[in-house]
């Protein structure tokens, strides 16, 4: 589940960006409230969601592959930290993998 957390966020911030340019037609009211207030609020809040996404798929692919006990446990916690509203998404499925990552039965079997 957590992967898909990652590709929707990715997707969240990719439309982001394509309204910030312009290229995906948008009321022009919600274009104004995506830019925010500042010139450097959008595109942090855009690099900040792409590379928590990043993170957060990386640390999927680790727990499928049984790999990495601790880019798994940071791939959780992206998953919460996402500057996007993904993060109502993903705080289930993040701290119940947190729960389980916990367990030492479970983090016995990660090399």
């Amino acid at each position: 589940m957590l992967m898909n957390v990652a590709i929707i966020n990715i997707a969240y911030a990719l439309a982001m960006a394509a309204v910030l340019g312009g290229y995906l037609p948008v009321p022009q009211e919600f274009a104004n409230a995506v830019r925010g207030e500042t010139s450097w609020a959008a595109p942090l809040k855009i690099v900040g969601a792409l590379v928590t996404a990043s993170l957060t798929l990386w640390g999927a692919w680790s727990a499928f592959n049984l790999r990495r006990w601790t880019l798994v446990v940071v791939g959780a916690a992206t998953a919460v930290l996402t500057p996007t509203p993904v993060c109502f998404v993903g705080f289930p499925f993040a701290v119940w993998m947190l729960w389980v990552l916990s367990m030492p039965e479970v983090r016995q079997h990660f090399s």
